[in-house]
Order: structure tokens, then sequence, then C-alpha cells
């Protein structure tokens, strides 16, 4: 049974006892401090969100510390902090004896992380205070099975670590690949170079072209919405939001019906989307038919180019694109501005062998996502095993 939204309603192992927070920990409420009166240095300034608030040059906690955001929106938000900490706009929680462990503290907590959202107060701002984690019951064991837990969990902890690393450094070989590529072609295909100016030195043999002349710039529309009819069928309405979720799109958070479709433009699979207001540079391939709304301009491929290629210049381009938009409170990247962007372009074949290869790094990636997201739940579930007693670690003497 869950114990994150009720309070310990589960059997505990023999040796294994329910204790209130505040019998086991002090919990004290942090030193206000405005961003004015910090004195610039590398201690963190813990505050309500999930992140440090600013730095400051002293702390008033020092070594491990388990802290719960005061206020905010994230009130209640558990960490962990291993080095010295200003403590601001949070409640600190510190063991009073060697009893429980800090960092078995913190893992009990994080488990209970709904659980101590829903204890949030206040009508306007949320708030969690020190006396609405005082009586927060939690299991606690021996003294050696907290540091079995730990280490269980740390290991796994570890796995996910280590694999946020690969993936980091996999994204910087693809996109310093990819920027080769696309500017240099693919290895031991050519042997003379020419300058473009404003593009580069690319292959000899390379053409240039502006995106409006390798394919047509469609900027989508958002139909009637007083007219419900055109909402809710079964074609995507895709917009910016969309797009972050691949480098290919299928779903979207709205569908239109074919009478929206009729006053929309249907685009075809393989066109490429390419976010043009607010947020810039965002880029997918419409997996199926579909529509999309005015901040995406689409380009509709023609003979000249392949949809892959094309999504990888326009992903390479994304920086350039967001200094391109127009300096308003919106950035925009009108069509005009868009169509008239300029790519180097190599034939259909090293097209074709280009995508091949980013795409294969980009599906290494994918796999490596999964693994790290499989582990999360992996932990998820091992840690509300371990942290209840219904699954046992074997303790080193």
């Amino acid at each position: 049974m869950s114990n994150t939204k009720t309070d310990v309603t589960y059997s505990l192992p023999d040796g294994w006892r329910i204790v209130r927070l505040g019998d086991v920990a002090d919990i004290t409420k942090g030193t206000s401090i405005t961003k004015s009166q910090t004195i610039p240095g590398d201690i963190p300034v813990i505050g309500g969100g999930f992140v440090p608030s600013y730095y400051h040059n002293q702390a008033n906690r020092m070594g491990e510390t388990v802290t719960v955001s005061a206020s905010g929106a994230h009130a209640g938000f558990v960490s962990y902090h291993n080095g010295p900490i200003f403590a601001s706009d949070c409640s600190t929680i510190k063991p009073k004896n060697d009893h429980i462990s800090t960092k078995f503290l913190f893992r009990l907590l994080k488990s209970k992380q709904a659980y101590i959202y829903d204890r949030q107060s206040g009508t306007g701002q949320p708030h969690i205070y020190p006396k609405d984690l005082q009586g927060i019951r939690v299991p606690l064991p021996s003294s050696q099975e907290q540091h079995a837990i730990c280490r269980v969990l740390n290991s796994v902890d570890d796995a996910i670590e280590r694999t946020e690393g690969v993936i980091g450094a996999t994204e910087q070989v693809r996109d310093a690949l990819a920027y080769e590529l696309l500017i240099r072609g693919m290895p031991g295909w050519h042997r003379e170079w020419r300058d473009v100016p404003g593009v580069g030195t690319l292959p000899a043999s390379w053409d240039v072209a502006r995106l409006g002349d390798v394919a047509e710039v469609v900027t989508g529309g958002t139909p009637l919405r007083s007219c419900a009819d055109y909402y809710g069928g079964t074609t995507p309405w895709v917009k910016p939001t969309d797009l972050a979720k691949g480098n290919t799109v299928s779903t979207s958070e709205e569908y239109l019906t074919d009478d929206g479709v009729a006053v929309s433009r249907l685009l075809p699979q393989g066109s490429v989307l390419v976010s043009c207001i607010g947020t810039i540079g965002e880029v997918a391939i419409a997996a199926i038919p579909m529509c999309t709304n005015q901040q995406i301009n689409a380009l509709v491929p023609n003979e000249k180019v392949v949809s892959s290629f094309l999504y990888w210049v326009c992903t390479s381009l994304s920086d350039f694109l967001r200094t391109s938009a127009a300096k308003t409170a919106v950035p925009i990247l009108n069509k005009s501005s868009f169509s008239k962007v300029t790519i180097p372009l190599p034939s259909i074949r090293e097209q074709n062998a280009i995508a091949r290869l980013l795409n294969s790094v980009d599906d290494s990636l994918e796999c490596l996502r999964a693994e790290r997201d499989s582990m999360a739940v992996l932990k998820g579930s091992v840690a509300d095993g371990l942290l209840t007693g219904r699954v046992r670690v074997p303790v080193r003497d």
C-alpha cells in the first residue's frame, strides 16, 4: 500500500518502529535574506524553489542537511545538501542523535514527497511550516539497516548519474558531428572546397539554397475558436509544445475535425515543422498528415531535399533562428525572413547518408534515455520496498 498520502498503515518487520519526525530530528526555520543582502560567494541560498535562489559568502547550516521549501509553488519540496548552505525560505531537518542518519532521513522524506505537498496551507501563497512536519510518522530500522538501504539506493543513483553522463557526452558528440557533416560533408567524399560568404567553407560540389527554394513554407493558423465543429476530431493540430517530444511528431494536445482541417491547411507526412514565434527553433518531422497553429512554419520539401536532412539542417540553425527573430515582446521569425535563410545543399545521395548517420546517433540516445527512465522507475519501486521494510537488504557486520 502506498504511503505517499496517508499515514503509516502497513506492518513493519521485527526491530523496526514508528516515530514522529519531530522526536528524532530538529526542524528549524531558515533565516530570511534578500538578494541585495547577499555578498558574492559560493554558498547556495536555499529558498522555495528547486534550485538555489542565489549565492552568498556565508553559511548558516554546515555539513549534511535536509531542507523542505517553505513557501511558493514548490512549498514542501525536499532536498539534500552535502555541503554548507544558507537556509532561507525553507525548514532544515537534522537528526537529534545517531539513531537516524541524515541520508536515510532524506530518503524517507523524499519517499513521502506527495504527502508533504498535501500538507501545504494558505489560500494565496502555499506554505509548509515546521509544525506541519513535526508530526509526520516515519518507519525507523536499525542504524545498520539504514546504512544498508542507503547503499543500495546510492548505487541506483550512481547508475542513473553515469547514464546521464553518457547521454550528455553523446549529445555533445552528435552536435559536433552534425556541425561537421552539414558543412564539410561525409568523411572522405570530398577533396575540393569553396568559401561561401555567410555560410562557410563547403565542398565544391555542393549548392547553396534558401529554405524557400527547397520547400514550400506554410504558416499554420487557428480555426475560429468559437466554432466547436472545428475541434475534437482526429487530425493533429500541432503547437510548439508538441514539438519538444522527439524528432518526429504524430500526436498533439488538440485535434481538428474535417471541418477544421478544411479551413486550415493539411500538411503532408514528412513536412518539417519549425516553431517561429515565442519558443524559436523547436523542430520535428510530421510523421502523419497534420495541421499546425500560427506559431509554426512548416517546410514542405520539394525534389531538391529530403525531410530527414532538412530536419538536421533546421536543428543546427536553432541558435541562428533565435538570434534572427524580431526583437519584440514575443520573439517572431516571420515567414518571409524564414524563407530567405540560406543553407548548404549536397546531393540527395549525400543528404540521405548524412541523415542516416545522425539518426543512428539519435537512436542510441533514445535507447540511453529509455534505460535512464527505466532505472528511475526501478529506483522508485526499490525505494518504496526498502523504506517500508517490505524488501529487506542484507546488513554488513
